[in-house]
């Protein structure tokens, strides 16, 4: 696949994450049940960034290249007044 400029695309869905030493960026608070605070696991590779459930963890994981991932956080950030 190539994206609008021509540049080969790789399928992020076919990168390997066995192995990946998954980051859980969240406090660990718990709800007002006492679970455990719902939570996302990242990876960050030189590839993609890939986003899962820490509740269920088995689940494929959103991926994203890191372009979409830093437009993304600069948008929340923009809009949420939130400072980094």
């Amino acid at each position: 696949m190539r994206n609008q400029g021509g540049a080969l695309i790789r399928n992020l869905y076919n990168i390997n994450l066995s192995g990946a030493d998954w980051v859980k960026p969240c406090g660990g608070n718990n709800d007002s049940d006492g679970d455990e605070e719902s939570c996302v696991l990242v990876v960050n590779t030189p590839e993609v960034v890939a986003i899962r459930d820490s509740k269920n963890p088995v689940a494929e994981p959103l991926r994203f290249t890191k372009a979409e991932m830093d437009a993304f956080v600069r948008y929340y950030v923009r809009e949420n007044d939130v400072v980094i």
